[in-house]
């Protein structure tokens, strides 16, 4: 099993350690779960693309509708920490 190390506030390590939390398996379920959502992304977006290629653009009014349904069906989320942010080396 690989070894790595990453950076975690202080205050959120501290909470994690009273709570008696494996901060190693939940940031190994982290990993999966974020894998498995970007997975689910691209062959969401493939089938767009194919359902597009087939049907033409969505027309501007539903991309619209459809916003307006989420906004009013979804909970908000925070932006969260920026998981896109590459390694540090060195």
């Amino acid at each position: 099993m690989a070894r790595v190390n990453i950076t975690v506030p202080d205050l959120l390590m501290e909470q994690a350690r009273a709570a008696g939390l494996n901060v190693s398996r939940l940031a190994a379920a982290a990993l999966a779960e974020e894998l498995d959502r970007r997975t689910r992304i691209a062959e969401l977006d493939a089938h767009l693309a194919a359902l597009e290629a087939e049907h033409g653009p969505i027309p501007q009014a539903e991309i619209d509708a459809a916003r307006a349904w989420a906004d009013r069906t979804l909970p908000a989320t925070s932006p969260g920490p920026d998981l896109e942010r590459e390694t540090r080396t060195g």
